[in-house]
């Protein structure tokens, strides 16, 4: 019994480890046509340029919001990571 709850709460954690970390939330919503995020953030990079760090998360949030958007927690996430490759 102590080993299948050991690894169920190895299994687990690790799930919730995988579902907050922003380049795999990326990786999973976007990447089927966004593989690469710096290179899709350099392109982009014009919407960015003398902006604050807040200013480029919310454009990227609200662009998400009408692109293909993952659910509110995940694009917040994203949207952050984001705006700090943006930087």
């Amino acid at each position: 019994m102590r080993v299948f709850l050991t690894v169920f709460l190895t299994i687990w954690s690790g799930a919730a480890v995988a579902e907050t970390d922003p380049a795999q939330l990326f990786a999973q919503s976007c990447g089927r046509c966004h593989r690469d995020a710096e290179r899709m953030v350099a392109k982009i990079d014009w919407t960015a340029d003398n902006q604050t760090p807040e200013a480029r998360r919310d454009w990227f949030d609200g662009f998400m919001v009408r692109h293909h958007s993952p659910d509110p927690d995940s694009r917040a996430a994203i949207a952050e990571w984001l705006a700090g490759i943006a930087s």
